[in-house]
């Protein structure tokens, strides 16, 4: 995850991966909302969480106050 704060490129994250840290009530429960099975939601987080982060924090730092409110 540290690579998707700071400047370099991001590293990718596995739909396993992030199902163990998720936790896989979460992912089916995302799932459930989406109308896809979980296997496409833990994949489709681990496509663009890295990007979403990255953006979130540009500078490689987390920015003072609340950029999604900016957003």
């Amino acid at each position: 995850m540290s690579s998707w704060v700071s400047t370099g490129e991001n590293q990718p994250v596995s739909g396993e991966q992030l199902t163990s840290v998720f936790g896989n009530n979460m992912i089916q429960e995302i799932a459930q909302k989406l109308g896809i099975s979980s296997a496409d939601a833990s994949s489709g987080l681990a496509a663009l969480l890295p990007q979403v982060i990255d953006k979130l924090t540009p500078n490689g730092t987390v920015p003072e106050g609340d950029l999604l409110a900016q957003g």
